[in-house]
């Protein structure tokens, strides 16, 4: 059984969804609500005022397998790793790259070593099953925007503190305290 709590408190998680992902999820067990359109990397995201603040690229083993086997993994990292923060999720176990028949595992191994390498600001998450890569996909999502969100209202802080200027240059001449200090 899978927790119903929302992701980090918020409220109604508002989840972009990549029009060209098929079979998309819907997130109907999760308090999120989901739109469609054209992300320029990964499959869901989430945006804090209008700009991209994280994405997950959905894989299934097979799927995976076949991108790094082409290369197209290699781009779709490197387009996740121009975002803040950024993953990729993947519906199974690690364990199941070594069964696949077209592929050797050891090569796949070799290949998502080399992306952790290459990418270490981009994870890749392997999940059990689909429902629990989606779950992982929510609370990912829901953790980067409430980062996101602080980062934003303490700079907005930052802007709003005032700058004071001292003058050095004068201290020596000014008066010595007398107060006495502890010996």
């Amino acid at each position: 059984t899978l927790p119903t709590a929302r992701a980090h408190g918020l409220a109604d998680l508002q989840i972009v969804v990549d029009a060209h992902e098929r079979y998309a999820w819907k997130f109907a067990d999760q308090q999120a609500t989901t739109t469609v359109r054209a992300l320029p990397a990964g499959d869901y995201a989430v945006e804090l005022d209008g700009e991209l603040v994280a994405s997950v690229e959905r894989k299934s083993v097979a799927d995976l397998a076949s991108s790094l086997s082409t290369g197209r993994l290699k781009f779709a990292l490197a387009d996740l790793a121009s975002l803040p923060r950024a993953a990729v999720v993947v519906e199974g176990r690690y364990s199941e790259i070594f069964g696949l028949a077209h592929v050797r595992g050891s090569v796949l191994a070799d290949g998502l070593a080399e992306c952790a390498a290459a990418w270490p600001q981009v994870p890749i998450q392997f999940c059990e099953n689909r429902k629990l890569a989606q779950e992982w996909t929510f609370r990912f999502l829901g953790a980067t925007l409430a980062a996101a969100r602080e980062r934003a209202d303490l700079a907005a802080v930052g802007d709003g503190l005032r700058t004071v200027e001292v003058d050095v240059t004068q201290l020596d001449a000014a008066p010595r305290s007398s107060v006495r200090r502890p010996a």
